[in-house]
């Protein structure tokens, strides 16, 4: 939370500008294949093993053995998620659907269904793995749901592995209901004014072309870029 709070719109906006100009957060839709249940899903299932044997990035510094970035975190959640919805609408009855309060239970008993689909084609990673990032995916969605997309660009100061250490499941879930609690608003409003997904992303995933100013600082004779004051 403190590095949330910590970090201002200057350095979110000069983390924006190092994206690739081709940068996009969406991912490809799929729509259903040809022939049997299987064969309709592979179109999803392709899509999402793509994101699931994404190598990791090494070029970072921040750990020799490579790092997912954030922005990958979220779009392998989004693959998740459609394939899931897909999977439902193909085979409902090997779906198991449990009270709110038996969510954890309710995710593994699915996640074993998926499994025979998913584990043999994943070629650059493990099941365990596979796993472990699809539950940082999940919160990285859920964190940017609630505060705005700008929030992918916090990989340095909120790894995926600190989404994924820092809290157990149950203490996710509370996290997320004290974001949420009306005695919150007012933390909640500053970090929105700061990751709101309109001032990074546009509505097709692509990246927001940052409006910026330059002035001369009084006391240091430097240029500064300043963020236009965009409204939401």
């Amino acid at each position: 939370m403190a590095r949330m709070r910590s970090i201002t719109r200057a350095d979110l906006e000069q983390k924006a500008s190092r994206l690739p100009p081709d940068f996009t957060l969406a991912i490809e839709r799929a729509s259903l294949g040809q022939g049997d249940s299987h064969s309709q899903l592979e179109p999803a299932l392709r899509i999402l093993t793509q994101h699931s044997n994404m190598k990791p990035h090494l070029d970072n510094g921040m750990n020799q053995n490579g790092i997912y970035y954030n922005t990958d975190y979220f779009r392998l959640y989004l693959a998740f998620d459609q394939f899931q919805k897909v999977f439902a609408q193909l085979f409902p009855r090997e779906l198991v659907t449990e009270p709110d309060t038996d969510r954890d239970k309710e995710r593994n008993a699915n996640m074993k269904a998926y499994r025979a689909c998913i584990e043999p084609l994943l070629t650059e990673t493990n099941w365990a793995a596979f796993r472990r990032n699809i539950v940082v995916g999940e919160r990285m969605v859920q964190l940017t749901t609630l505060v705005g997309q700008g929030l992918v660009l916090m990989t340095k100061e909120l790894s995926g592995s600190k989404l994924h250490l820092t809290f157990t499941n149950n203490e996710w879930d509370d996290f997320i209901a004290w974001l949420v609690d009306p005695k919150s608003s007012e933390e909640l409003k500053a970090l929105q004014s700061k990751f709101a997904t309109c001032h990074w992303f546009k509505d097709n995933g692509d990246v927001v072309v940052q409006p910026t100013t330059t002035t001369i600082s009084p006391l240091t004779g430097a240029a500064i870029s300043l963020l236009s004051n965009v409204t939401c």
